[in-house]
C-alpha cells in the first residue's frame, strides 16, 4: 500500500545543519518516516499495559467452643462384699437392663427412670410389701421403692426407680438390692451407671466474598520519539481511490 501524504519531519539540532525534506528526496523522507513509525510501534507495543484482575477479598468467621472435661467411662466396680445370697426362702437373680444401659450420657439435673429385669429364684413370692432399696455408691436422688405387683417363684418382673442425674460431669454408679417384708436384703445386687455429659461445642459461621476488578488496557498513542515526530500535511491519493494495474 502506498504511503499517502506529505510528511514533515522535525529533527534535533540546528535547522541549517540538516537537509530539508526537499533536498533529501521523497525516497529518503519515506524511509525515515517509516523507520520512525515502526520504532514507535515496537516501543509502544512493548510498553502497552495488560488487563489485570485485582482481587479484593473479605472473610470473617468465628468459631466458639465451650468445653468441659469429658467424663471417663469406666466399668462398674465390683459388687459390695456380702451383696449376694439367699435369705430364708428369698432369693433373686439379675436378668438384664430394660432402660438406661451402662454409660448412657445424661444431661446434668435430668430426671430418668432406671428399670431392671429380675427373676425370683427363691421359693417365696415377692409381695407388694417388698422393696428395691439403695445399697451403695451414688443414689442419684433415688429412694426405696415398693414393688407394684406380686412376683411368684420362677417368674420375672421389671422393677423401676426414679432418679435425677447429678450436676457435675463424671461417671456415677449406684448399687441397689431387694428387701423383703422384714427389712432383710437378699439376692443379687444390681446397679445403674450413667455418664453426666458436660462438653459442648457451638460452631460459628464463616462467610467470605471475593470480588475482582478488571483494569482496562491503555490505548496506544503515537507522538514524539526522542527528537523525531511527524504529521500528515496533505494527501495526494485519497483513501479508497481506484487505480489501474501498473499505475
Amino acid at each position: 500500500m502506498l504511503l499517502a501524504g506529505l510528511l514533515v519531519i522535525s529533527a534535533c539540532g540546528p535547522g541549517n545543519s540538516k537537509a530539508t525534506p526537499t533536498e533529501m528526496g521523497l525516497d529518503a523522507v519515506y524511509t525515515a518516516a517509516a523507520g520512525t513509525v515502526m520504532a514507535q510501534l515496537t516501543d509502544t507495543a512493548a510498553k502497552q499495559p495488560t488487563a489485570t484482575l485485582v482481587p479484593s477479598s473479605t472473610a470473617t468467621g468465628t468459631v466458639t467452643a465451650t468445653l468441659a472435661p469429658i467424663p471417663t467411662q469406666t466399668t462398674a466396680p465390683a459388687a459390695p462384699s456380702g451383696s449376694t445370697g439367699a435369705v430364708g426362702c428369698n432369693n433373686s437373680a439379675y436378668i438384664t437392663d430394660v432402660t438406661v444401659p451402662d454409660n448412657q450420657q445424661v444431661a446434668p439435673g435430668q430426671a430418668f427412670t432406671k428399670t431392671w429385669r429380675l427373676q425370683n429364684t427363691g421359693s417365696c413370692a415377692w409381695t407388694t410389701s417388698y422393696k428395691v432399696s439403695f445399697l451403695s455408691g451414688d443414689a442419684m436422688s433415688g429412694a426405696a421403692t415398693a414393688l407394684t405387683q406380686t412376683v411368684n417363684p420362677g417368674t420375672t418382673a421389671d422393677i423401676s426407680v426414679n432418679m435425677v442425674a447429678p450436676s457435675s460431669p463424671k461417671t456415677y454408679v449406684g448399687y441397689w438390692k431387694l428387701v423383703n417384708d422384714a427389712g432383710q436384703a437378699f439376692g443379687t445386687s444390681f446397679y445403674v451407671q450413667i455418664v453426666v455429659a458436660g462438653a459442648s461445642v457451638t460452631p460459628g459461621t464463616v462467610t467470605g466474598t471475593v470480588t475482582g476488578t478488571v483494569l482496562p488496557s491503555a490505548t496506544p498513542t503515537f507522538g514524539a520519539s526522542g527528537c523525531y515526530n511527524s504529521a500528515v500535511i496533505n494527501e495526494t491519493i485519497p483513501d479508497g481511490t481506484k487505480m489501474d494495474p501498473g499505475e
